[in-house]
């Protein structure tokens, strides 16, 4: 007999009512419940929220600081941040120190009182607006010569037999250029000088540092006007009286003077003063001609205020902006200017305060107008008008040197003159006059 006390009978299958005869299995449960993807669900919208508004935030952030959109904030926030800088070092802004590494000539001082001049010099002696310099012809002013912030060089000389250029130099020092002298009186092969000058410092007026001989100041104003390559004068009047030149005229029995010690020069000035004599007076003084006069003494100044009408102010080169002492000393005295040179005068003088010889075609021209000039008194004082609205006056140009070495702007960039010799030569002097002679 069997025993199923422990015996497991299978159930019977039982027919599925809705179909015919096929089982009723049982469904599988689900894997994931509903709870779980709700869940993630919102994960997945809060990280594509996030995403969004993080794009938001960048795009937001890349408006705000684009030149392209915002470019006036921009600026003035940098310009705030570079004001905030100079008030903070303003008080204890550290002086430029410049080195003369040649002499001007015979003349280790460059015309300054003292071998080494520093802050109150600046200040008080040259009254320049920016003075924080010092300038010294000392080599052993600072521990190191590559710790000048600037060098001078005088190229109208040759560099110094001995320690021609400094031994070392350092990344931030200014070579400079220096010269009043036109290109014909240079005394160095400038091509081998390549790639060592940073900045030019000279008559031209597209100098880095300009050095012009004199200034013409606005009396009203204040203002330099000239040398500037757009001077702007006032109107020339249609008559004019000089109380001056009026009292004067009867004494002026000369016609012309002209002082001068250099016979042989590039312009070829002695030609066209020769020329001239063959249709006026020309009293030359000097040694090239048959007056004498001591050499800038008062008689000679009293000279051509009380005996002559015109005064020859001739350059030895025809250069672009070569305009030197000749013509300044001439405008101080009272007499008229008749110039002779490369420069576009109306740059440098008011219009109707010289007569240009390049303006004639030919001695002739310029003669019979000077004749003209010469018998009408009225027309000849004309060319006075401009001393009740201009003066002469002089500013040293290392006062723009400090100021230049001292600009943010000019601290932030550096410059070399790759070809100093095609700069100082190229296309800047003429070896014919525009006037025949």
């Amino acid at each position: 007999m069997r025993n199923y006390d422990h015996e497991i009978v299978a159930a019977p299958i039982l027919p599925d009512n809705r179909t015919n005869g096929q089982t009723n299995a049982v469904k599988p449960v689900a894997p994931i419940s509903n709870h779980v993807t709700m869940r993630r669900t919102k994960f997945v919208i809060i990280l594509i929220s996030l995403g969004i508004f993080a794009t938001f935030l960048l795009i937001v952030h890349i408006y705000s600081n684009s030149p392209e959109f915002n470019q006036y904030r921009i600026l003035r926030a940098y310009q705030h941040q570079i004001d905030n800088e100079l008030i903070s070092v303003k008080s204890e802004r550290r002086p430029r120190t410049i080195l003369f590494w040649t002499s001007f000539f015979a003349d280790k001082r460059w015309s300054l009182d003292e071998d080494t001049v520093g802050l109150d010099y600046f200040r008080d002696v040259l009254h320049c607006p920016e003075y924080h310099c010092e300038l010294t012809n000392n080599r052993d002013f600072l521990p190191t010569v590559e710790m000048f912030d600037a060098v001078l060089f005088h190229t109208a000389e040759p560099f110094p037999l001995i320690q021609s250029v400094p031994s070392k130099r350092s990344a931030h020092q200014q070579y400079l250029f220096a010269l009043m002298e036109p290109p014909g009186e240079t005394k160095h092969v400038l091509s081998d000088e390549e790639g060592f000058y940073n900045l030019t410092m000279s008559y031209r007026l597209d100098s880095d540092v300009v050095w012009p001989y004199q200034f013409i100041e606005d009396i009203e104003t204040g203002e330099l006007v000239a040398p500037a390559i757009h001077a702007k004068w006032r109107q020339v009047p249609t008559d004019w009286n000089d109380t001056i030149i009026e009292q004067l005229w009867k004494g002026k029995s000369r016609m012309a003077a002209w002082f001068v010690s250099h016979c042989d020069t590039l312009s070829k000035r002695e030609k066209l003063a020769e020329a001239l004599q063959d249709h006026i007076d020309v009293d030359i003084y000097g040694k090239c001609g048959n007056f004498s006069c001591p050499r800038n003494s008062n008689a000679c100044d009293e000279l051509l205020d009380k005996r002559y009408k015109f005064y020859f102010s001739f350059e030895n080169s025809l250069c672009n902006d070569y305009v030197t002492e000749k013509l300044y000393n001439a405008m101080k005295r009272n007499v008229l200017p008749v110039v002779f040179g490369g420069a576009d005068y109306s740059r440098f003088v008011p219009p109707h305060s010289v007569i240009d010889a390049e303006k004639f075609e030919n001695v002739a021209h310029l003669a019979s107008y000077l004749r003209y000039v010469a018998t009408h008194p009225a027309e000849y004082m004309r060319y006075f008008w401009w001393r009740r609205y201009y003066r002469l006056t002089y500013r040293s140009p290392f006062c723009d040197l400090c100021e230049k070495l001292h600009s943010v702007t000019f601290t932030q960039k550096t410059q070399t003159y790759l070809n100093i010799e095609k700069w100082w030569m190229a296309n800047q002097c003429s070896f014919e006059s525009k006037i025949k002679f």
